[in-house]
């Protein structure tokens, strides 16, 4: 514990910090509510002036709207930021001495940076480069990366703070990088609707992730609780501070939309703005429109889960690496070679098929058909000279060069490849309505044939999840966004296939050799939540944080409706706001949930996009990455890789309690 002495200048330090921040706060606020009126006065101007002004001055005093709205958006920002500042001002203190150096300089950090007027800053933001000093080391010899190179010296200190507006609740000096008290009061906490930033509890190897190189590529493979969204999320906040990206120049790919909800604070809550965020689900109906409907994957999930062995046996297969490399060479020999080059006429000009054949077969050769197809009709649209509509000329020229492929209707194609590979060729679960383990081979297809878009305005992207994605839509998800990326997922919470190590050394050569890391530490449950999760799978060399809580609770499912309102109403006594009840599909959880009115509950669907407080009914194809206070599952004893996978990810779920019933 600190002396008396010590905890009155840090009461005064933290006192001078909440000040300036205030007086900072009351600044950006009188410059808000200028530009506030100055906007509004503007506005008012040109809607009373709009008849008589002519069209340039029109353009000119929409223009310095324009500006005045811009200018705004970056104090409404710096407003925001100093809110949250203000509400914790900082979390941590490092003391270090630089090599050669008589005297240390006190670095504190917070979530952001707050400037002193008269000298050394108040507070350095977490993502500044002598901020990694506080996570990596203990105390003694430490260096950091500068912008001007390597900085050697020692940390004579390291002290850590839990500080709620001006107010000091408690600190303490520690020689560890984050101690374990801090830690446990963190872990201890419940859970909420939205995941929380940990930026005061990073830990080293998770600090490791969170400042790699900038472009390079990583795949990170880390076990249920180990961190792997935070870590991305707060990877993301430390390259748009890095590197002065703008939160347009990042995307996130994520499981689902009720997942991007759960992660919308993290960003908000580390002073950022929140990036763009998608799913496959989603980049494949913008590809498909129009073309193809398709399932979804939670339902393709529930089907699995309700014992259709054969489908079961077919989507691990069609998810595999050996399938995606019989699909590259059915396309490669087959339908490549299947062009048979016509003469195109347009007016009085002709292109000759001889011309077309050995721009396809020789000139443009390494290239797939889609890119030879663009390259050709632009070389087409060239020799017709410059009085022509070139644009308007060039779908209509591709549509002709397409129809020289023997087939060329995507779904045709896939048909033929499964014929020729001696799958089965029923990809339909209705009319037009495709089975999602054909969503990524008929994409693929599609973009051989025809190209998909390429998105080159983003500078970094995020996959989360990566095990819920075959090697295929990977593949496409990667050209589609060709910029930086990290990918995180866990092989074990794969519900539909087993997945080992070979998949990630495919993904990581998918993505130009990219760097695996692997984190085997958990930090959601306790150590008894942790150990019934690991056995249930047989996982070893897992590492729990030592968080010990109540043993796993089992029981039959006699009077299932008694256990379910007994157990609710525990965890509701102990404090916990959010109770999930998790069985393996759909169809159990709206079972459970309208068979049984009297339990005040909320059923979860893959349209619900908000989690509510309370008690909640889910499936376990749907809580992938959430976290709850406490987990009920109810399930039949796990007896599949399918059944047993899916018991895996609702158990690791429970963060405090953990109660389990076999119906």
């Amino acid at each position: 514990m600190l002396s008396e002495v010590e905890l009155k200048k840090e009461r005064e330090y933290l006192k001078n910090t909440f000040k300036e921040i205030s007086n900072r706060l009351n600044f950006l606020q009188s410059t808000l509510d200028s530009y506030n009126e100055r906007t509004h006065e503007l506005s008012k101007f040109i809607a009373d002036n709009f008849y008589d002004m002519d069209a340039q001055e029109a353009a000119v005093q929409r223009n310095l709207l324009d500006n005045l709205n811009l200018e705004k958006a970056g104090v409404e920002h710096a407003l925001f930021k100093c809110e949250k500042q203000a509400e914790r001002p900082y979390f941590g203190r490092i003391d270090f001495v630089e090599a050669f150096e008589e005297n240390p300089e006190s670095y504190y950090i917070g979530i952001s940076f707050l400037d002193n007027p008269n000298g050394f800053p108040y507070v350095l933001d977490w993502r500044a480069p002598v901020s990694s000093l506080y996570y990596d080391y203990e105390l003694g010899k430490a260096s950091y990366t500068a912008p001007d190179g390597e900085i050697s010296g020692e940390i004579t200190l390291k002290r850590q703070y839990k500080v709620e507006g001006d107010n000091l609740l408690f600190a303490f000096d520690s020689s560890v990088t984050i101690n374990d008290e801090i830690l446990q009061d963190a872990l201890g906490e419940n859970s909420g609707s939205k995941m929380k930033q940990i930026v005061s509890t990073i830990q080293k190897e998770q600090n490791l992730i969170i400042r790699s190189a900038d472009y390079q590529n990583l795949v990170v493979q880390g076990i249920a609780g180990s961190g792997k969204t935070s870590i991305a999320l707060h990877r993301v906040a430390y390259l748009l501070y890095k590197n002065r990206l703008a939160s347009k120049d990042i995307v996130i790919i994520s499981p689902s939309p009720l997942f991007s909800d759960y992660i919308s604070e993290v960003l908000p809550e580390l002073g950022e703005q929140n990036v763009f965020t998608t799913t496959f689900e989603e980049i494949a109906k913008e590809e498909l429109e129009g073309i193809l409907n398709f399932e979804s994957r939670a339902d393709m999930l529930e089907n699995l889960l309700s014992g259709n062995i054969d489908r079961a046996k077919e989507v691990n297969y069609k998810e595999g690496e050996e399938f995606f490399q019989s699909l590259k060479t059915f396309l490669n020999e087959v339908v490549s070679l299947s062009f048979e080059a016509k003469d195109i006429n347009l007016g009085d000009k002709r292109i000759k098929a001889e011309t077309i054949n050995n721009l396809y077969n020789e000139r443009y050769k390494t290239k797939k058909p889609a890119i030879r197809i663009e390259w050709i009709a632009d070389y087409v649209i060239d020799q017709l000279g410059e009085n022509i509509n070139a644009r308007a000329l060039t779908s209509r020229v591709k549509k002709v060069l397409l129809s020289m492929f023997k087939i060329n209707n995507i779904t045709e194609i896939y048909l033929a490849f499964l014929s020729a590979i001696g799958m089965s060729t029923n990809i339909y679960s209705g009319k037009n309505f495709l089975h999602f383990e054909d969503v990524a081979p008929v994409l693929y297809i599609k973009d051989y044939i025809l190209g998909t878009a390429e998105f080159k305005e983003f500078k970094f992207a995020v996959i989360d999840e990566m095990q819920d994605y075959s090697l295929i839509a990977l593949e496409l998800i990667a050209k589609r966004y060709p910029c930086p990326k990290t990918v995180l997922g866990d092989i074990y919470q794969s519900i539909e296939r087993v997945l080992n190590h070979s998949y990630l050394n495919a993904l990581c050569a998918l993505l130009n050799d990219a760097k695996l890391v692997k984190l085997a530490k958990t930090y959601r449950s306790t150590v008894e939540i942790t150990e019934y999760c690991q056995k249930l799978i047989g996982l070893e060399g897992a590492i729990n944080f030592h968080r010990h809580g109540e043993p796993v609770k089992t029981f039959t499912g006699e009077n299932l409706f008694k256990t379910l309102i007994d157990e609710c109403e525990e965890c509701k006594t102990l404090g916990y706001k959010h109770i999930a009840i998790i069985t393996p599909t759909m169809k159990e959880a709206e079972k459970l949930y309208f068979e049984n009115p009297d339990l005040e509950s909320a059923l979860i669907t893959d349209s619900t996009s908000e989690l509510p407080e309370g008690v909640i009914i889910i499936p376990a194809t749907l809580c992938k990455g959430l976290e709850f206070d406490a987990v009920i599952s109810v399930r039949k004893e796990p007896k599949s890789y399918l059944e047993k996978n899916a018991e895996y990810i609702t158990a690791t779920r429970a963060l405090h309690k953990l109660c389990v019933i076999s119906i």
